[in-house]
């Protein structure tokens, strides 16, 4: 049978063991013969069908004696690993964590008396710590084997549990298809070297207390090597011959043990124990030869164990100290120095031609940075630092094909010659250097330098950049203009009268100030003047009319109509004065109803009015203007609903809005009789506000007597009244051409503004429960229902609502409850219905969060308990809300939270949640374990990752599992006290993810 080498290396070699042993005495390096270690270990692992880890995961497997085969491909393996001179560092880059276990396992396993069920068998790992280590150190090849084993595993569990992302690949068999064993034995691996930490942790402790180390150690020859001496099938040396084992260090044996174990130490936060094995290191490395000092060097990466030195405030002697290739890591040693040498630094770099993106960031965010720090004064530089490192990443940004961008022409402007003259070095520095691409970049920096004015036609750039004479002189910097810091409508007039008069204009629109206004007005002439803008209009048809006002007053009136709409209340107030005065002494000669000084005294009341619901503190902040107190406004708001000629509407329906949120039911009720002047005198849509402000004034009034009767008919009449606004009316085309679906429409507009204004907290609630409940009918779908604690307030049932239209009262319930948060933000009534309604409109996502938030207002952010109980006359989580949470986290895909909140019911859907924990989630998974407290669902997790085989979610759910509060023979107030915790943990989880 021949056997090509180069198809199939490693059957020759399991043919033939004597060929390795030629190979080697040839000369074969150890990195040639690395492949075939990998090959080997494969196919003996894939030869083998029944897998090679005990029941015992704290126990070695150890390989029977009658697979033959098996027993040359293992004794290659350790041959091979004796020839790399037992370098864990150097088996590790090239074995897989299983096929390394594997290795050293045969290791102890090739050790004298570890026959099968020898009685001083070492594959229990438990006894290693009970083992004489000063016995095992002569002549050394034991103690070296479980020293390996040791090191390999502390070494292993800091890999496996740091997180990281794991491929997964499917463990089944397929015929055909060549197995991977690195893939298939990874989590029974994981899982031996978790249970094996511990123990690991405490013999390498006990190796170095007792500085136990092996005085020599197997070499390749140790081993048997032809098919003759392995006839036997024996896996273990019948007895070590000293003169096939090589010496060994026994400090570089303790040195190693004491650097991996110091590792272990600082990743399991064990400070201290971490400073003592550091210190044992360097005791023992001072004591190496240069050979080992080299071994030991392939062992330890001198970079991770200058940063556990550091992160342990211990000294980093000079010989680890690794010096930086690249610019980030040169950066940070020049930070760490003060940025001493950070110039040479840049400047390197720069000739270095090193294009990369991540460089030139790099280097920006550092100038950003350190301009920071000046401004903060955490480091001092001088003066021309800053102006160095700017000029350095100029260049860069140039040889990259950038422009030389606006910042960087600012910082430049008033350079101080010595930074003029590092300009001109560095940029010299690279044309002397630089390619034919590179000229032509840098030709054009020197160009737009110059252009800016901050180089000179005679720099010595210029003639470097090769710019011939001819050029130089259309070099010529932008005039420089001074522009006013002052902005302003003014123009230049050019002594132009129709500029003159365009600015006068302009400054008439603009100004505010009362005396300006006039000034300007007279100047203009104030017929004139009212024509400088067609948008000057003041709210009623009577006062637009003309000739009616005076000019100068409409011009004042407009001029407040404009300071009410931006909220300038107290400008506002001096405009009005000013042309109650001017009505009052400077018009005299003019005709002018006798109604209009009247109408300004209401306009005085509408400003203390909207002040008072935009609640803005500077109203009496101008000198000269005093605000009347809540008991006198609302006094004068009730006598000036009686007065005659009737106020204007926006008046009537400040003054009912002011009497609704001060609470005065009755005399709401009282001023807004049927026979009042300013009601007979109203015209839509204001009746329809003055109506809807009695009625629901009555509604409260028979609320706080609790009168049933009287609570059915006014609830009614403000049904029918709202129900009317957002209903269509029918399919038929309208007679009058839409006249009335556009009244209708103007009413419902303002009846939802003056709903808006509403500040009464129960009569908030109240508006936003009536328009919520036609939200309920127009939907007709109770899975959707908005929740509202004043439902049961309205008529839900009358045959006229089959005619409301979803669309038109959802934009109307939007506004107002909106509106109404803006008002109270934490009130935990109007937060739930504002997340119903995302709910019914399938936003779960926005959902979620309102309803998340409604619970943490509820509750005070979690500290009190969550549930369905009544706290403070509320529960703080109803059954209801939580059915809709399990919704949301379902439809977003967040199938594990939606588990966590299924506990949350007092009958939890075990059905369910089973099925969410079989299906693929998009959130946290097994990490949300932790949040868990129904004995059912874990018990049920951990059946279901054990028949998936994965391990790792299965200890998670185990360990939850095991907590002893929630063991189910507990006492009921500890499981709820258990449960309530993870409730709360849970929440906030999801609060730091939506707000």
């Amino acid at each position: 049978m021949s056997v090509d080498d180069g198809d199939s290396p490693w059957f020759s070699y399991l043919l033939d063991p004597s060929k390795l042993t030629a190979d080697i005495e040839s000369g074969a390096t150890v990195t040639s013969l690395q492949p075939l270690l990998l090959d080997l270990l494969s196919n003996l692992l894939n030869n083998q069908t029944a897998g090679f880890f005990a029941d015992n995961p704290q126990e070695l497997w150890y390989a029977k004696n009658e697979e033959r085969k098996c027993s040359v491909l293992r004794n290659l393996c350790l041959r091979l690993a004796a020839f790399s001179s037992w370098s864990l560092g150097t088996l590790e880059k090239v074995l897989p964590s299983p096929l390394l276990l594997y290795l050293l396992t045969a290791l102890v396993q090739a050790q004298p008396g570890q026959e099968e069920e020898a009685m001083n068998s070492l594959a229990s790992t438990i006894r290693h710590t009970e083992l004489d280590l000063k016995d095992l150190a002569i002549p050394g090849p034991s103690l070296q084997a479980l020293t390996l084993l040791h090191r390999w595993v502390v070494r292993t569990f800091m890999v496996i549990r740091t997180p990281m992302r794991t491929e997964r690949t499917s463990t089944v068999m397929v015929p055909g298809v060549r197995r991977d064993p690195a893939v298939m034995y990874r989590d029974q691996t994981h899982t031996l070297v978790s249970a094996v930490a511990p123990t690991s942790i405490k013999f390498l402790q006990a190796v170095l207390d007792i500085e136990a180390s092996p005085t020599s150690v197997p070499s390749h020859s140790s081993f048997p090597a032809t098919v003759a001496v392995l006839s036997t099938g024996s896996y273990s040396v019948p007895s070590w011959d000293t003169s096939t084992l090589m010496p060994c260090d026994p400090k570089l044996e303790l040195a190693l043990a004491a650097h991996d174990l110091g590792c272990c130490y600082f990743f399991c936060e064990d400070y201290d124990r971490a400073k003592s094995c550091f210190s044992k290191y360097f005791t023992y490395t001072s004591q190496l030869s240069v050979a080992s000092k080299q071994q030991l060097d392939v062992e330890v990466e001198k970079a991770r164990l200058a940063g556990y030195l550091i992160c342990l405030d211990l000294p980093v002697p000079e010989d680890d100290v690794v010096e930086q290739t690249s610019l980030a890591g040169k950066i940070i040693v020049s930070a760490n120095n003060q940025y001493d040498g950070i110039n040479k630094v840049l400047e390197e770099d720069n000739l270095s031609r090193d294009q990369k993106e991540a460089s030139t960031s790099g280097r920006e965010l550092l100038e950003l940075e350190l301009r920071e720090k000046i401004t903060q004064g955490k480091i001092t530089a001088a003066r021309d630092f800053l102006p160095s490192i700017l000029v350095q990443n100029m260049v860069r940004r140039t040889l990259r094909g950038l422009p030389l961008s606006s910042r960087v022409k600012r910082s430049l402007t008033n350079i101080t010659e010595k930074v003029r003259g590092v300009l001109e070095d560095q940029v010299g520095k690279m044309l002397a250097v630089a390619t034919d691409r590179e000229s032509k970049l840098l030709k054009c920096l020197v160009v737009d330098l110059v252009v800016e004015g901050i180089l000179g036609q005679k720099s010595k750039l210029v003639n470097l950049a090769g710019i011939a004479q001819a050029e130089r002189a259309k070099l010529l910097p932008p005039p420089k203009f001074k522009m006013s810091a002052k902005q302003s409508f003014v123009m230049e007039t050019f002594g132009l009268e129709k500029i003159t008069k365009l600015n006068t204009s302009l400054q008439m629109m603009s100004a505010f100030s009362p005396g300006q206004v006039v000034t300007l007005a007279n100047s203009m002439g104030v017929r004139g003047a009212r024509k400088t803008s067609s948008r000057w209009m003041l709210e009623t048809e009577q006062l637009n009319r003309p000739n009616l006002v005076p000019d100068l007053i409409f011009i004042l009136l407009a001029k407040v109509n404009q300071l009410k709409k931006m909220k300038r209340w107290s400008e506002a107030r001096l405009v009005l004065d000013k042309a109650q005065q001017e009505l009052r002494g400077g018009l005299k000669n003019e005709r002018f109803p006798p109604w209009l000084g009247g109408h300004m005294e209401g306009e005085h009341l509408l400003l203390e009015h909207l002040a008072a619901v935009d609640k803005d503190e500077t109203v009496s902040s101008v000198p000269g203007q005093t605000q009347l107190s809540p008991d006198e406004l609302l006094s004068r708001t009730a006598s000036w609903l009686s007065v005659e000629p009737p106020p204007t509407p926006a008046l009537v329906e400040s003054s009912l809005l002011a009497l609704l949120n001060a609470g005065d039911w009755e005399a709401v009720g009282r001023l807004s009789h049927p026979n009042m002047g300013y009601v007979v005198s109203s015209r839509p849509p204001h009746t329809s506000v003055i109506l809807l402000a009695r009625n629901l004034a009555f509604l409260m009034l028979n609320l706080r007597a609790n009168n049933p009767q009287m609570i059915k008919k006014f609830g009614r009449d403000v049904w029918e009244m709202v129900a009317q606004l957002v209903s269509n009316g029918g399919t038929k085309r309208p007679k009058d051409g839409g006249a009335a679906a556009g009244l209708v429409s103007r009413e419902r507009a303002a009846v939802t503004a003056f709903l808006c204004q509403l500040a009464h907290e129960p009569l908030k609630r109240l508006t936003t429960s009536l328009i919520a409940s036609l939200f309920n009918v127009a939907r007709d779908d109770p899975n959707t229902d908005i929740l509202s604690p004043d439902s049961a307030v309205w008529p839900t049932g009358l045959a006229t609502n089959q005619a409301i239209q979803e669309r038109t009262v959802e934009d109307m319930l939007t506004q107002v409850i909106t509106s109404a948060i803006a008002k109270s933000p934490k009130d935990p009534t109007l937060l739930r219905m504002l997340a119903d309604i995302q709910f019914a409109n399938s936003r779960y996502s926005s959902a979620l969060s309102l309803y998340v938030e409604t619970t943490a207002v509820k509750s005070d952010f979690f500290q009190l308990e969550l549930g369905s109980s009544l706290i403070l006359g509320m529960a703080t989580l109803e059954e209801s809300v939580v059915g809709r949470l399990v919704t949301c986290a379902r439809e977003l895909g967040r199938l594990t939270q939606a588990v966590v909140l299924s506990q949350f019911s007092q009958e939890p859907n075990y059905a369910q949640a089973f099925k969410f924990l079989e299906d693929r989630s998009l959130d946290g998974s097994d990490s949300l374990y932790g949040c868990i407290w129904d004995m059912a669902v874990l018990e049920f997790a951990m059946s279901l990752h054990t028949k998936r085989g994965e391990v790792a979610r299965r200890r998670e759910a185990l360990h939850c599992i095991w907590q002893l509060e929630l063991n189910t023979n507990n006492d009921e107030e500890i499981i709820k006290e258990a449960a309530n915790v993870r409730k709360a943990m849970f929440l906030r989880s999801l609060a730091m993810q939506f707000f």
